[in-house]
């Protein structure tokens, strides 16, 4: 009796143990979103040049762009987006499918390299 009392109890760690310590790819999905989640702006952008990312946690999200000039006349386009991650690469679903590989770099900017050669920095 002892002898199954104890084989059974060998039986249920080693399955709680194996279910506690694997992760899921659900999981690495779920870490690559909220990495990307925020409002990333392109570094150059300043008072009459602006160019953003908009990345909401539900996967969708907006593009911005706008430019102001000199004669006070500015030009802004804001297109929504879907997109999706995975495996450090990322899928932009707006006009058209746009897909680039992601990192970033050593302080914490976002580089899209088949987006822009000028990396994106978190501002919210």
């Amino acid at each position: 009796m002892k002898k199954n009392i104890a084989l059974n109890l060998i039986v249920v760690l080693t399955v709680l143990s194996t279910l506690f310590s694997c992760s899921t790819d659900a999981d690495d999905n779920f870490n690559e979103t909220n990495t990307l989640v925020g409002v990333w702006q392109r570094i150059d952008s300043n008072d009459s040049f602006e160019n953003k990312f908009v990345f909401y946690a539900d996967n969708s999200g907006i593009k911005i762009t706008s430019e102001t000039y000199d004669n006070a006349t500015a030009i802004s386009n804001a297109i929504s987006l879907e997109w999706s991650s995975a495996n450090n690469y990322l899928s932009l679903l707006m006009n058209e499918e746009i897909s680039t590989p992601y990192s970033f770099n050593e302080d914490g900017q976002l580089i899209l390299s088949n987006i822009s050669e000028i990396p994106f920095t978190r501002i919210d």
